[in-house]
């Protein structure tokens, strides 16, 4: 027989489950069809080839229905944006996780091993997140302006999340004496750009295949970053080891 259940005190609040209607559901569903559909388009014909018509065309829906949802291409470029920062901060928080568990060594080495696991994690979204990666490359690489100031706002708090994540792994390799003191900011957004240039690299090896893999260029680049922010040679390189390791 099952244990039986102890009696909620009455001052315990009983958590309630959330109960969704059918209606809810289908809406989730639809917004999530709508969501996914953009992406493709975008991936096919870039932000100014997607429109609110060509996507409900594409679903097989007349154009209301999208707007009902979706009222301008600007909030669904945003919603988008907000899709595709979600899901490569999913991806960072759940692989960053189960790689920390592995590592073992100082403080140093792990905090070390943790920002080169991070930028694997990065160079690797081309293939792990093909329009995820596509509509942030997209977004917020490229200099012209694709989204309203008020829609930005309201994707800030998601982006800052993810650089934040990276952000504390350098907090914390200054306070092991993995690096010199220096501004955690700086170093995110510095780590970022090296990455996310690396990852560009790609377009070239298609004209000079004999280019390096920009995986490789962006794990060496990422690693003179890491030795100009003061981390010991000796510290880094076992640090790659537990990187590596099974």
């Amino acid at each position: 027989m099952p244990p039986a259940r102890t009696p909620a005190r009455a001052d315990e609040k009983v958590p309630v489950p959330e109960v969704r209607s059918g209606r809810a559901i289908r809406r989730e569903a639809l917004v999530t069809a709508m969501i996914d559909g953009a992406m493709d388009l975008v991936r096919e014909g870039g932000i100014e080839g997607l429109t609110l018509q060509k996507l409900a065309k594409s679903l097989g829906y007349v154009a209301t229905a999208v707007y009902r949802y979706f009222p301008s291409k600007d909030a669904l470029v945003a919603a988008l944006q907000r899709t595709a920062v979600g899901q490569i901060q999913q991806q960072f928080a759940a692989e960053l996780g189960a790689r920390a568990e592995r590592f073992q060594g100082t403080p140093a080495s792990r905090d070390l091993a943790s920002l080169l696991a991070a930028a694997e994690i990065y160079l690797d979204l081309p293939a792990t997140q093909p329009k995820s990666f596509y509509l942030v490359a997209v977004l917020l690489g490229d200099p012209q302006i694709h989204l309203s100031d008020e829609e930005s706002l309201r994707t800030a708090p998601m982006l800052r999340a993810l650089l934040e994540s990276i952000a504390a792994i350098f907090v914390s390799a200054t306070t092991t004496g993995a690096l010199e003191a220096g501004s955690a900011e700086e170093r995110t957004l510095a780590f970022w750009a090296t990455l996310h240039g690396a990852t560009c690299l790609e377009k070239a090896r298609r004209v000079v295949p004999t280019l390096p893999a920009s995986k490789d260029v962006g794990m060496v680049a990422v690693k003179a970053l890491l030795r100009g922010w003061g981390a010991p040679p000796a510290v880094l390189a076992a640090a790659a080891r537990k990187r590596k390791s099974p």
